[in-house]
């Protein structure tokens, strides 16, 4: 049984992934915080943390990126999952009956279409979306409504009103968070750095046709501020690549034009799960 802490609760979208990733035989360690998912693994209290990077919709999760870094820990893999808000409310209730609905105010974002069709409705941002379930179970609240994941409904046994109130298509990836050092047990053929360049001009083009020349994918370039007093950025960025070799070219070079080059992961690009 592996030990996965995830923020939020057991039927989050957290804990979808971590099921479409691992499979059923895990354990939960539910925590508040990003912060506490990795602090769970650092002090090996769980064997891998799941943690949220980015929505289609919504964009980057900007405060994670750092936690990436600051952490120490190694990204392992990732799951891309598609995200269907569903309308749920305790048994035997009817959508005349609900005064208020409640979610994590991401679900809240997406689903603003859906929302705004029912103005008077009051919207209260809460910290999780499978909490906003399970508070409705626990206190057998009549008239309010939560938005989450059928897995929340099922866990909570709530009742689904309306599924699919996303305003479209919407798909969280989510990064596996290990202690260990990187020692991939499969092909890898994507990598996470971070890089700062040097500070002058034209340093991040060189960058980027150093990337292109190898004919490495770049999927991802985040900046991301540096401390202190001048205006410099550091960059995360994704890569994907088709064999080692093309992997250990794009990191020599990169670490030629670069003033800091941290690996944080090497790792087989992720599934979409629908």
């Amino acid at each position: 049984m592996k030990r996965i802490a995830i923020q939020g609760l057991k039927g989050s979208f957290h804990h979808e992934a971590a099921l479409h990733y691992f499979g059923g035989q895990i354990t939960l360690n539910e925590c508040d915080t990003f912060r506490g998912v990795v602090n769970q693994v650092l002090e090996s209290e769980a064997d891998f943390g799941l943690m949220a990077i980015e929505n289609s919709l919504a964009g980057c999760i900007i405060p994670n990126y750092a936690l990436l870094r600051q952490g120490g820990l190694t990204i392992c893999g990732e799951v891309i999952l598609q995200v269907k808000m569903n309308l749920m409310v305790y048994n035997g209730t009817s959508i005349t009956n609900v005064e208020e609905i409640q979610s994590h105010q991401m679900a809240i974002r997406q689903c603003s279409n859906f929302l705004d069709n029912h103005e008077k409705l009051r919207v209260v941002e809460s910290f999780d979306t499978a909490g906003s379930a399970r508070h409705i179970k626990e206190n057998k609240l009549s008239q309010v409504a939560a938005i989450a994941s059928s897995l929340a409904a099922k866990t909570y046994g709530l009742t689904i009103l309306q599924s699919g109130i996303e305003n479209k298509e919407s798909f969280t990836r989510f990064l596996v968070l290990t202690k260990a050092p990187n020692q991939p047990e499969e092909e890898t053929d994507k990598a996470s750095i971070y890089l700062e360049t040097k500070h002058e001009p034209g340093a991040l083009a060189k960058v980027l046709m150093a990337v292109s020349d190898l004919g490495v994918n770049l999927s991802k370039l985040q900046s991301h501020p540096v401390s202190g007093w001048e205006r410099t950025y550091g960059f995360f960025m994704d890569l994907e690549f088709s064999d080692s070799d093309q992997e250990d070219k794009v990191f020599q070079e990169l670490a030629s034009l670069s003033e800091v080059i941290e690996n944080l992961g090497v790792y087989k690009k992720g599934k979409i799960y629908e």
